[in-house]
């Protein structure tokens, strides 16, 4: 049932593709994304964190937008060329969950950093993926996510619900997993049939966040520096483990080819 769930939202970030492209605002993404998750994949939108506000019942995906790390809300504000633009989409199918991010570059040019950044941010995924395992320390993974990212130079983001989580018929129904050394990771160890989501939060600046005023509570980086982040949801297996929300012809095999700076 997680692995149907994560089918759909694998298959809305596919369908939303060409969709993100300069001149399109982020309100429009978000009335293609509803369309595509109840209309055309019969599914829920599972937007827990808008849960109290008045645009829980239009917003139906989390925007990440260069300095806007997670959690921002549409727009009318048109992409750009170069922006660093990523759709997180959280949605419910026959009661079971799927959570799911990715990043594009808008008109596939950029700066260097920003390329750079978000080639790391997924790179920094497939690394933790590739560490989990039964019987994998979260401590352990998340410092050696952090030491990875850190050796570009870049920062691990710390603000609040910059972190993963398991999930299930609830979105985070357990564990916050910060991929960095935090002490909400002690004692936790990976079991078979654990199923969590790998999703470490990066910036170029500092790694200082906040959170803007109601009603949005979108996460910022404070010095406004440009921040990504992936995420897929994975199920510990017996001997390591399996994505259960891969996009068609996706390689999440961790490459570490680059050179930090």
């Amino acid at each position: 049932m997680l692995r149907a769930a994560g089918r759909v939202a694998a298959q809305v970030l596919q369908d939303l593709t060409p969709h993100v492209r300069p001149g399109v605002t982020s309100r429009r993404i978000n009335d293609i994304a509803h369309e595509l998750i109840v209309g055309k994949y019969g599914a829920q939108v599972d937007r827990e964190d808008l849960s109290g506000y008045d645009s829980s019942a239009y917003a139906c995906i989390s925007i990440a937008h260069n300095e806007v790390a997670f959690s921002g809300e549409p727009s009318g504000i048109a992409l750009k060329k170069g922006d660093l633009f990523g759709v997180d989409v959280s949605i419910k199918k026959n009661g079971w969950c799927g959570d799911t991010q990715r990043m594009w570059i808008v008109g596939e040019e950029t700066t260097a950093e920003a390329r750079l950044l978000a080639a790391v941010g997924y790179q920094a995924m497939c690394l933790g993926i590739s560490l989990v395992r039964p019987g994998a320390r979260l401590q352990d993974i998340a410092v050696r996510v952090q030491a990875y990212v850190e050796s570009f130079g870049f920062s691990m983001l710390r603000v609040d619900s910059a972190t993963g989580h398991s999930i299930g018929r609830v979105h985070a129904d357990g564990w916050l997993i910060p991929y960095y050394e935090d002490p909400r990771n002690e004692g936790r160890v990976l079991e078979k049939g654990m199923v969590i989501t790998v999703e470490p939060f990066i910036c170029a600046g500092s790694g200082e966040g906040m959170r803007l005023p109601d009603p949005t509570r979108s996460a910022v980086t404070a010095d406004a520096s440009p921040a990504v982040y992936w995420e897929h949801v994975v199920a510990v297996t017996d001997t390591g483990c399996d994505v259960l929300d891969l996009r068609d012809g996706e390689d999440v095999t961790f490459s570490d080819h680059r050179r930090p700076r």
